[in-house]
């Protein structure tokens, strides 16, 4: 299946049906790797597009997993073309997530839509009590949030996120807003496993998800 110019910000048709078929035709730790942290939290945090695929999705994930949560990272290692390792939410499946989410009270996954909109955080999910603590503590920390975007709104039950017991929350970045989380602007983000630093902004994002989180712990 071809992926058009057009899809490289965020895509709507993916190269690869499912995480299987995708696994069927390239080499794990080659072409992608799975970072998989059991913290036996009710809290799962995904990057289901990280490394390459949405760059800095990784690391934030992983930052707001910290060691208290769980985390399960998908990260496509290929910088060109990276977009085709792109499965997308609703058929994005593993057995390890699918057995962290079981025990899962919430889970929360952090995507980038690209170039698109104006810098504004997207939040959506199927858990409205925690997506409107997300969206306060991003609000108090002067991030501008809103609910109630035309796409992206994770809402649908097949979606990765809303898989854990209580559903969970979808967060959306453009590419400009991750940059300027991190130092130097221009991260590797797949290249190897070194934490980045992360700017005042971006500690204040991953602060303000984790607050939002902290209640079921």
């Amino acid at each position: 299946m071809a992926v058009t110019k057009g899809q490289l910000m965020k895509h709507n048709t993916d190269f690869y049906d499912n995480l299987e078929q995708l696994n069927q035709h390239l080499v794990r730790d080659k072409h992608f790797r799975l970072r998989i942290f059991d913290q036996r939290s009710p809290v799962t945090i995904i990057a289901p597009h990280g490394g390459f695929i949405e760059a800095g999705t990784s690391y934030l994930a992983q930052a707001v997993a910290g060691s208290k949560h769980n985390l399960f990272d998908f990260q496509g290692l290929r910088q060109r073309r990276a977009y085709e390792l792109h499965v997308t939410s609703t058929k994005f499946r593993h057995p390890f997530l699918d057995n962290l989410l079981s025990r899962s009270q919430i889970a929360v996954s952090i995507h980038s839509m690209g170039t698109e909109n104006d810098g504004t955080i997207l939040v959506g999910g199927l858990n409205t009590e925690v997506k409107q603590r997300i969206v306060k503590a991003l609000l108090a920390e002067g991030f501008p949030v809103t609910t109630n975007a035309r796409r992206y709104r994770g809402v649908h039950p097949q979606n990765v996120v809303n898989l854990a017991q209580q559903k969970g929350v979808q967060i959306e970045l453009t590419n400009k807003v991750i940059a300027r989380m991190f130092q130097p602007r221009t991260p590797r983000f797949a290249v190897d496993h070194t934490p980045l630093q992360l700017t005042d902004y971006g500690k204040r994002f991953v602060l303000a998800v984790q607050r939002a989180v902290e209640n079921q712990s």
